[in-house]
Order: C-alpha cells, then structure tokens, then sequence
C-alpha cells in the first residue's frame, strides 16, 4: 500500500544526498518564508499532513488521506540558501498511494545586513504529477471564473516554475513575514498567484531572532570579519564564544581565519505563530472570490526537543467550501 511512496522517496533522498541543499527560512512557518539564512548549516525536515477534502474534491471521489514531503536544505552563504524535496500521499480508504516527485528550491536575500522588511528572491522548479497533494502552498482558482480547455491528462506531468517576493522583519521576538507567489507553468502557460502571511513569536533563546548577522545573545558589532576575530578572542589567543557565549551562531566564530570553535545553538523554547494563506486568481482573473479559491487560516507552535531538533505543529482551517481541513506535523534537525 504504502511501497511506490516509500520507493520513490528513497530514491530522491539518494539523488539528494551528494547534492549541496538549505538551513529552513521558515523557521515554524509551514507556508510562508522569512529571511533568516544561515551559512554553513544542514537542515532534515520530515512533514506529514492529514487531509479532510472540501465538499467539491469529495464529490469528485477524493477521500480523507495522508501526504508527506521530506527537505533537505542546506545555508552556501549567509544570503544564499538551496533545497531539494520529494513528496507523495496515501489515501487511508482506498490504499492508494504515490510518489508525486520533486521540487528544487533557491532564495536569495538581497542584502547580507538587517534593513527594512530584509527583501529576499525565491525561485523553485517543481516537477510534479499532476495528482500531487502536499500544500506547499496555494494559488489561482478551484473553479476558474472563466471557460478552461481540458490541458491534463489524469496521471499526467505538470512543470511549475515558481518564483516569490519574500518580505520579512524581526521585532524583538516576533517575526512578520510575507510572500506574494507567482506558479508558472511552463508547459501550457499561464501564472497563478498566491499569497502567504505569517507571524511569529519565539519565547526562548537561539537563533529565532537574528540582529544584524549575529543572533540575540551576541549581536555581531558593525566591523569587519578579521576585526570582528581578533575582538572575541581571549587574552592568550583563544577564541571565547564557546565558553563565554554557547548559544552563539555568529560566522565569525567558526573558526574560518583563526582556531576558533563555536557550538550551534539551535532553537530554544517555544515558537507560537499564525499564517494566511491562499490563491489570488491568475494573468487571465487577478481577484479575491472565497467562494472559488482556497483560502486557510493556520495557527502553529513549534518545540524544541534538544537543541538540534524541533517538532512543528499546526491545523490549517479552511475558510471557503473549496478549501481542506489539515492537521500538520514535521520534524526539523539541524547539523
């Protein structure tokens, strides 16, 4: 029942595994992005949601189902960050399950410093079947208001190109974060929008909130990166961020240009947070119509369970007869 999901899921992580990947920018967030990007650094995530069809998908034969996604994301620079994921689905009534492929995924933060709403670009490659169900996110129409051909074929291929606007600022412990996304296929043409809003409190210490490349605990000073060294070593020549400061994150504490070793913080304490998100029509009918768009409100809390690992929660409430009810896990390590 399970085995094409869990064969082709295999397959991908293989693919993955020599590849360069991305440290998560959503850091809770199950939709939206911010900018927070940290160089150097691997991310796992294992999601799995639990779906209640709308009305309109049950009266096409689409039963409650189960459909998971695994990423892999790893920080090349304190601006840039790559992923990859694989993704699939199971239906508990019928057995049916799938192996719906792959995504490809890149963001770019446009200034390396904190300035304001920290601008990001975000692009992704989506090679998908058509029957894929894992809501990445959400965009166009249910039911177009408009005369559609009949372009796919069930079981068929869809190619997306899909690009974001991600604004993002941290105040104090809250993060408010938006994303105004663009899904463009590449094969038949056409862009549908879409848009995700989130916000987000962090009520412990780690790297939920960053200043100015450094994290909360250590603001990194406005200096250069030798300077920035040559300050937070001790008097014989050693670095001190370990023992003085373990939750620190800092780049200038890796020991690039000196000996000099600083441990991970990871997350600590809880995040509490909320996200909207939904479909915008598209190039043919840019509008907001509830009644055939899929629209969710999505309350969150994500725990630390050690440090290194975070268990993410979330139920996503769907606002329109043409929206699912889901009850959202994952489970994020970092090395």
């Amino acid at each position: 029942m399970f085995k094409s999901f869990a064969v082709g899921l295999l397959a991908s992580i293989l693919t993955l595994l020599p590849c360069t990947a991305a440290f998560a920018g959503n850091e809770g967030y199950f939709t939206t992005y911010n900018h927070h990007v940290e160089k150097g650094e691997w991310e796992i995530m294992l999601m799995n949601d639990f779906t209640f069809p709308s009305a309109p998908k049950r009266e096409e034969g689409q039963n409650n189902y189960f459909s998971q996604m695994i990423e892999i994301e790893y920080g090349l620079t304190e601006q840039l960050a790559v992923e990859i994921m694989g993704e699939g689905f199971e239906e508990l009534e019928t057995g049916r399950a799938q192996y719906t492929g792959q995504r490809y995924e890149a963001r770019y933060r446009l200034s390396r410093k904190e300035v304001p709403l920290n601008p990001m670009v975000y692009v992704e490659y989506e090679d998908l079947s058509v029957n894929t169900r894992y809501k990445m996110e959400v965009s166009g129409w249910i039911n177009p208001p408009y005369e559609t051909a009949a372009e796919e074929e069930a079981g068929g291929r869809e190619s997306i190109l899909e690009s974001r606007l991600i604004l993002s600022q941290d105040v104090g412990k809250w993060n408010f974060a938006f994303n105004w996304i663009n899904e463009s296929d590449i094969v038949h043409g056409g862009t549908a929008f879409g848009y995700s809003f989130g916000t987000a409190y962090h009520s412990g210490s780690g790297h939920g909130m960053h200043k100015g490349g450094g994290c909360e605990h250590h603001p990194a000073p406005p200096k250069g990166e030798e300077e920035s060294h040559r300050e937070h070593q001790g008097a014989q020549g050693t670095c001190v961020c370990k023992t003085a400061m373990p939750n620190c994150k800092c780049a200038h504490c890796k020991g690039e240009k000196v000996p000099c070793s600083c441990e991970k913080a990871g997350h600590h304490g809880v995040t509490y947070g909320i996200e909207l998100f939904g479909g915008v029509g598209d190039n043919r009918s840019l509008k907001l119509d509830l009644s055939r768009q899929e629209h969710y409100f999505q309350p969150f809390v994500m725990m630390s369970l050690g440090g290194k690992s975070m268990l993410h929660l979330a139920f996503a409430k769907g606002l329109s007869r043409s929206s699912d009810d889901i009850i959202r896990t994952s489970f994020a390590y970092e090395f």
